[in-house]
């Protein structure tokens, strides 16, 4: 009895110290895929002990983690070649289009009949959206293309939204819309200055295609935790608008690419959106968009502009 004992009592230790091994190997693979995923390294998983259960979960965990990785760099090799393409294509138009806009230039100066200056009005306006047209897939490959820090500097973002409202009070005025800023003070956001205000003219041209009535620019600041110490909250910038009737869209996939909304997708490339979420990104922010009933809100995030940094030669600050 005493012996069965033992050997029970020994088998026992002998189950614990399996399952303790167990545990120990499978937090260390635990650790390796979340260091993996934090690194966006490629290392295989690998184990400090051989046993042959675990050896063949490991084999493959590390044929998928070798699959992701060759699929991952298949689609960057695709999407350099769509970024080229697009690329190339603008400027493959870019050279026609201009022989044509300089043609229709010289119909203009000449002698024509009332019914022949009205079809040259016409010409000159599809012309102007196609050359708006190419220039969005241009901008798009363009920033898409850039790797490179994007140069941040402290950006007075009310000032900023202010001036670029008040160059489309024209435009709004022709498509019988108002605009209205609502902002709590002069909030300083951490970003660039050229990128931001290609950001904020897509956002409002977005509300020239999808939008009626008045548009609701609020410009406002969120305390939130960063890892970098500092940047104490972030700057919020978004746009709401009531949707013209019949305009039908999934904000799950605005800032897709090429994606627009139903029946006006024909007057859109569906890269404005886009390219806000490109540059947003770029510069450490983030977009958002959301749909509640006839109203739509879309915008962004951006680091608010620390009061104490370390700055170059040129006052900037790198994201």
């Amino acid at each position: 009895m005493a012996i069965a004992l033992v050997a029970v009592s020994f088998l026992c230790v002998l189950l614990l110290l399996r399952l303790l091994f167990l545990k120990r190997q499978l937090l260390s693979i635990r650790r390796q895929l979340e260091r993996r995923a934090k690194e966006k390294a490629e290392n295989l998983i690998y184990l400090e002990v051989r046993e042959r259960n675990l050896n063949e979960l490991t084999r493959l965990l590390n044929m998928t983690l070798k699959r992701e990785s060759e699929l991952r760099a298949e689609q960057e090799i695709r999407e350099r070649e769509f970024r080229g393409l697009i690329t190339n294509i603008s400027h493959d138009l870019r050279t026609p289009l201009t022989a044509m806009k300089g043609y229709l230039q010289l119909l203009a100066r000449s002698p024509l009949q009332d019914d022949a200056k009205e079809y040259l009005e016409v010409c000159f306006r599809h012309t102007k959206e196609l050359e708006g047209r190419i220039r969005q897939f241009f901008e798009y490959s363009y920033y898409s293309t850039q790797d490179q820090e994007v140069s941040c500097s402290r950006i007075n973002i009310v000032n900023l939204v202010t001036e670029v409202m008040t160059d489309f009070i024209p435009v709004f005025e022709e498509h019988a819309l108002t605009m209205r800023l609502e902002h709590d003070a002069n909030q300083k956001a951490s970003g660039n200055e050229e990128l931001l205000k290609r950001m904020i003219q897509n956002l409002l041209k977005n509300c020239l295609q999808y939008a009626v009535g008045e548009v609701t620019v609020v410009i406002a600041k969120e305390r939130v935790q960063y890892a970098d110490s500092n940047h104490s909250g972030r700057i919020i910038v978004s746009v709401k608008n009531q949707i013209r009737k019949g305009v039908k869209f999934n904000e799950s996939f605005v800032f897709a690419r090429f994606y627009a909304g139903s029946p006006v997708s024909g007057r859109s490339t569906g890269l404005g959106l886009s390219i806000v979420k490109l540059l947003a990104e770029k510069m450490g922010g983030e977009v958002f968009a959301e749909k509640r009933g006839e109203y739509f809100t879309v915008g962004f995030y951006l680091p608010e502009a620390p009061d104490s940094r370390r700055i170059d030669p040129a006052g900037n600050f790198r994201v």
